[in-house]
């Protein structure tokens, strides 16, 4: 489960820059797995290396080990640092996903500010997940997907990114594909009993940082670039769904249903859509003002491991 749709991690070593080019995030995830002597790293990495699936599972045990309570440590701090990677992070929630580059834009007219605006485009980052352990369809699964709008076409400028939080159902439920989701900045909780005491300790703790466990504000797009006195208007509820051009196939386990080399040589296209009034997905107050058009896909360490995403607080 999305931790509530915030990112828990395990950060080994210190973190990176705030400031970052497209190919420099875009190196971490696609490129080459880093040097290391830790023979569990070595075998993470050999898994990615040989084209095979990583199967993380979650636990609660990772949350508060020897006493510390990492999963409260690590919360408060995914609200605070705003670096796009780290030497190392191991996700302690969302622990399996897909990663994708490709491009940010807005294409119809809206009365919201920044990146939401009518002709912004931007180059992009995002990633593909699931809560907790299961991957496969048949088993109950909560998809989620974080993006990173960098706000320039220039692939090496160093920039300051906007990062969202999207997801379907956060304790999970049963859907037959990735594609056929609507993922939302204010889902409902669902309901599994299997999984309801690991999601009141997450819900405990996310509330203790933060006054709303669920809903994640998209601010940062609206107060990227910004034009000289422009005022911040933001949409409260924003949606992504796959556009229906798109073709669906049935892979059992949703990284390889969205694999661009072998589902999607044409790439996947997401709509974006907001509103100010109903968090609903099935709400008739959705209205689609752009897209994010993604061109490549990776299953990776460094997609895993290593990307983070800035979660804003709210405020």
């Amino acid at each position: 489960m999305k931790c509530l749709t915030l990112s828990i991690f395990l950060a080994t070593s210190a973190p990176t820059f705030a400031n970052s080019s497209f190919n420099e995030v875009r190196n971490i995830v696609f490129g080459a797995n880093p040097n290391s002597s830790d023979v569990g790293i070595q075998i993470e990495m050999k898994n990615y290396e040989q084209g095979r699936l990583p199967h993380y599972e979650v636990t609660s045990s990772k949350f508060i080990v020897g006493g510390v309570n990492h999963l409260l440590d690590r919360a408060t701090r995914t609200l605070k640092d705003t670096d796009d990677y780290y030497p190392r992070l191991e996700k302690l929630v969302h622990s399996n996903g897909a990663c994708f580059t490709g491009v940010w834009t807005m294409t119809e007219a809206n009365p919201y500010s920044g990146f939401f605006k009518a002709g912004s485009k931007g180059l992009f980052i995002g990633r593909a997940s699931t809560a907790l352990t299961e991957t496969e369809r048949g088993d109950p699964r909560g998809f989620g997907f974080a993006g990173k709008i960098f706000p320039t076409m220039d692939q090496n400028a160093s920039v300051k990114t906007a990062n969202f939080f999207l997801v379907d159902v956060l304790m999970g439920t049963q859907r037959n594909r990735y594609m056929d989701v609507k993922l939302t900045n204010n889902p409902s909780l669902g309901f599994r009993a299997s999984v309801l005491s690991m999601a009141l300790k997450i819900m405990k703790v996310f509330k203790a940082v933060d006054s709303d466990p669920i809903y994640r504000p998209v601010y940062p797009i609206s107060e990227m670039g910004l034009a000289t006195g422009e005022k911040v208007k933001t949409p409260k509820f924003m949606m992504l769904e796959t556009d229906k051009s798109v073709a669906r196939n049935d892979d059992t386990d949703f990284r390889d249903e969205l694999s661009i080399r072998k589902n999607h040589a044409n790439g996947i296209k997401f709509n974006i859509l907001v509103n100010d009034t109903s968090k609903d997905q099935a709400a008739s107050e959705w209205r689609r003002i752009g897209n994010i058009q993604v061109n490549e896909s990776t299953i990776s360490y460094g997609c895993d491991r290593r990307l983070h995403f800035a979660h804003p607080k709210m405020k």
